[in-house]
């Protein structure tokens, strides 16, 4: 069996790195707790960050790629949203044309996370070309780069109700002067806005637009 078929597990396991004992309370950490197979070998000790991106540079010939300060240019970012990029915890850095095919070079923890590869290469188109970066670089390089979505944090303490529902002028008091209906179809874009703003960063789905209408 080739290695590209082969489990992390199996391959740290063939590498005399882990043994049995750690590879199979890994395993069961990953199916309590979710997550990567080698986040739980960290987070249980049995390897640091630092030696497991080493291992898997060497074994897969992958790169090693230097976040920190990196300045990622806006039109390789726009291959990956932000919202999947944070749901992935990888990042574009670079992107190469060879022989009129376009390759994208992403940061990721793994480069056996096949799934992750598949998905980012349907979203974009291009083929994928994994290199190594630890979590920890990559989820900074993510709020560096694409920014902190602030809005969403500044409208944590709104309910959903609240912001999903559509602007309606008050209702007119006795003695009190209406409000303007200039003003009534500026607080009605600025919901629009909103709306098309959480839609786009993936805080809204399809599903949640079609209940506005």
């Amino acid at each position: 069996m080739s290695q590209k078929n082969l489990k992390l597990g199996e391959i740290l396991k063939r590498a005399e790195i882990i043994d049995d004992f750690q590879l199979n309370s890994a395993l069961s950490y990953q199916r309590h707790w979710g997550g990567r197979f080698g986040e739980s070998l960290i987070r249980l000790g049995y390897i640091t960050e630092e030696k497991l991106q080493g291992f898997l540079a060497r074994q897969f010939e992958r790169p090693r790629v230097e976040l920190l300060g990196r300045r990622i240019p806006e039109d390789v970012l726009h291959y990956i949203p932000a919202a999947k990029a944070r749901e992935l915890n990888v990042i574009p850095v670079e992107r190469r044309e060879m022989s009129g095919t376009m390759h994208l070079v992403v940061a990721m923890t793994d480069p056996t996370n096949l799934t992750a590869i598949d998905a980012i290469q349907f979203l974009t188109g291009c083929r994928i070309s994994p290199a190594l970066a630890s979590a920890e670089s990559i989820s900074q390089a993510i709020e560096r780069n694409y920014g902190t979505p602030v809005i969403v944090q500044e409208t944590l303490d709104i309910s959903i109700e609240e912001m999903l529902a559509p602007a309606r002028p008050p209702s007119p008091v006795k003695g009190e002067p209406t409000v303007p209906l200039q003003a009534f179809r500026r607080l009605e874009e600025r919901h629009e806005n909103l709306v098309r703003i959480l839609y786009e960063r993936g805080v809204l789905q399809a599903k949640d637009l079609d209940e506005l209408v």
